[in-house]
């Protein structure tokens, strides 16, 4: 790791679930593929929530996002309904590529679901340590700007 790199030379954007209202469908993020990135970390923005449960989970999955498997020790514990106390909080979920092993799968997702009908709008990004190469060939290709 170069020590005067920037962040954004380190970490590529990989996967975004772009904001929404999140009620008891569970939403999905795009899928990263796991063979080019060592480990990858999912920041959950919440907002304005109702008050109902809150899970927050990575999956392994296919290139297309299909045949979906939980990964085991990569879920948020599972978040109480409450009128407020989730309002404007953050989960954070880190997985290696080796957490994919057992699944026999390399890409992973995110997903993101509330335990009722009213929700409150959800939105993630997915940065990665790349395996090599810089980031900025391996961010998503909604990227418009690298700024700094």
């Amino acid at each position: 790791m170069q020590l005067n790199a920037k962040l954004r030379e380190l970490f590529p954007l990989v996967g975004v679930l772009s904001p929404a209202a999140t009620i008891n469908v569970e939403r999905f993020s795009t899928v990263v593929d796991m063979g080019a990135h060592i480990q990858a970390l999912a920041v959950v923005a919440l907002g304005d929530m109702a008050a109902e449960t809150i899970d927050a989970k990575l999956y392994a999955c296919d290139s297309d996002g299909n045949n979906a498997v939980a990964l085991t020790g990569n879920s948020a514990t599972q978040l109480a309904a409450h009128a407020s106390n989730n309002d404007n909080k953050q989960i954070v979920l880190n997985v290696r590529s080796d957490d994919l092993l057992a699944s026999g799968k390399r890409y992973v997702k995110l997903g993101v679901v509330t335990g009722g009908a009213s929700g409150g709008s959800v939105a993630a990004v997915i940065l990665a340590q790349p395996r090599m190469g810089n980031a900025a060939t391996v961010d998503l290709s909604s990227v418009v700007q690298l700024v700094g």
